[in-house]
């Protein structure tokens, strides 16, 4: 769903701005055209991040008291049924990482050639704050990250207008920051490197960029003795490719469309206008707002089921009304169910090693969606001392026998490495006391205990003896899906006095 949704986001964003362009024509400056197809691409960018946007989910830990509110937005229903992953979506995930990767690696690759190119080149000269240097792998002037304006070994040969208009083309472009504003259409290839328009749109950027250096330099120098020298360029630099990854000056199959706009005198050559970039968002935001609306409709209760560590798949979801309903979460621990008739539902979630999770009653009503994330703790072991008056506590350095304590699915069994018996206190025999001394204990990914809470005790004697020797005790590490984790230990001390 999230995926069609972005492709019909950047499909409309792209068109739209084609059609921003084509009805603007003449009455736009290239700066401004630019600037459209700039956005365009910034948008299609972070659209996948603008439609992941929805409202936040209620996150239930513990007991109804817990449970604050629901979160709910329009939708319909169908038939109740868990939302199902399509079978091939590993297999298009992984086709297209590769060629993300792939068309990445070229990008980079040629950043890489135009950096040995850069090391290996010459000083020329300064021009405006700008390195000048000349390379001799290079047939064009272009402009590289750095920034530095590149010339080819031929410009000792040049006249000096050809020279000075060649200098004051590329120093347009840095000004203008053209190479961070490529970037943009750069990266668009690579996320949508499959998809024709994002090649196009890229390309239109790159020649509306090329055209708006062309009106900066047009404000010092005649626009016929300017074509001559384009053209001149481009007649040098003919059958000799440019790195992509440089601003190239005059690439000859793109040379018409730029000689006839440099020789129109009628032409825009303005700068960017506040108010034309200002339409250009709105109409960008307004071609995709019904994609920022557009929801699953089908879904009715949505969320996922995690623990501390992240994800988990399988836990069980059970819904009791009028009607009862079971699904269980996916292999990213989400899930959806579709359909609920209108009513009041509790909820339960359900997974091996973990604490069971109910939830009250809770209404759905056709037409609107639920979103809820549910967090659950593991199941927390337990352990029993018997402590009886007059015996002695045992060594804390003797070690123990390893214990096993059972528990249910993924969570491996802990072992209690090492115990500490407490000693029954003096006083507190003294006094005659005696009963059970009941300690939570947090067992860290180490194994050691982390912290002891006292939920009750017959005495603070008594309560101190347990805490004294269960905060020695030693675990082998718990394991969930075989990795460490912290869980909860309950420990009953029980003291007894013999008659």
């Amino acid at each position: 769903m999230l995926e069609l949704r972005v492709l019909l986001g950047m499909t409309l964003l792209t068109v739209s701005a084609a059609v921003l362009m084509k009805l603007s024509a003449r009455r736009w400056s290239a700066a401004e055209r630019h600037s459209v197809w700039s956005v365009t691409l910034l948008l299609v960018l972070i659209l996948p991040l603008l439609l992941r946007l929805e409202p936040p989910a209620v996150v239930f830990r513990g007991s109804t008291q817990e449970v604050q509110r629901f979160v709910v937005w329009v939708g319909s229903a169908e038939s109740p049924q868990p939302s199902l992953a399509w079978p091939s979506a590993k297999l298009l995930s992984a086709l297209w990482l590769s060629g993300a990767f792939g068309v990445a690696g070229w990008w980079l690759l040629g950043f890489v050639r135009v950096a040995g190119m850069v090391a290996a080149s010459k000083d020329h000269s300064t021009h405006a704050g700008v390195a000048v240097r000349t390379c001799a792998g290079l047939r064009m002037p272009a402009v590289a990250a750095g920034p530095v304006i590149l010339l080819p070994e031929a410009s000792a040969a040049w006249p000096l207008a050809r020279l000075q208009m060649v200098l004051a083309h590329e120093l347009a472009h840095v000004r203008r920051r053209d190479l961070w504003w490529r970037l943009a259409g750069t990266l668009a290839c690579c996320l949508f490197w499959f998809h024709p328009l994002a090649w196009w749109a890229a390309a239109q950027q790159r020649k509306e960029s090329e055209m708006a250096c062309d009106d900066l330099v047009l404000r010092n120098y005649p626009s016929a003795a300017y074509a001559e020298q384009l053209v001149g360029v481009a007649r040098e630099a003919s059958g000799h490719p440019t790195p992509a990854a440089v601003m190239a000056m005059a690439k000859p199959r793109e040379l018409e469309k730029r000689l006839v706009a440099v020789l129109d005198s009628d032409r825009k050559r303005g700068s960017v206008s506040a108010l034309r970039l200002a339409l250009t968002g709105f109409v960008a935001l307004l071609a995709v707002s019904p994609l920022l609306a557009w929801q699953d409709s089908s879904v009715q209760m949505k969320g996922s089921v995690k623990d501390m560590v992240g994800a988990i798949p399988g836990a069980k979801l059970f819904l009791k009304g009028a009607a009862d309903y079971t699904f269980e979460t996916g292999s990213d621990g989400a899930y959806s169910v579709t359909g609920l008739p209108d009513g009041e539902y509790t909820i339960e979630v359900l997974k091996p090693g973990y604490g069971r999770l109910s939830i009250g009653q809770r209404k759905v009503e056709l037409g609107k969606m639920v979103r809820a994330d549910f967090h659950l703790q593991h199941g927390a072991i337990r352990e029993t001392v018997n402590v009886a008056g007059g015996s002695a506590g045992a060594d804390p350095s003797a070690p123990l026998a390893p214990q096993r304590i059972r528990i249910s699915g993924n969570v491996q069994a802990a072992k209690l490495l090492h115990r500490v018996v407490p000693s029954y206190p003096k006083e507190a025999k003294d006094a005659r006391i005696q009963g059970t001394v009941r300690l939570q204990a947090v067992i860290g990914k180490a194994g050691e205990v982390l912290g002891l809470t006292l939920f009750m005790s017959p005495s603070p004697e008594l309560a101190r003896s347990a805490m004294e020797a269960v905060g020695q005790w030693k675990y082998q590490p718990t394991l969930l899906n075989g990795d460490p984790v912290e869980i909860q230990t309950v420990v009953d001390v029980n003291y007894t006095l013999t008659k």
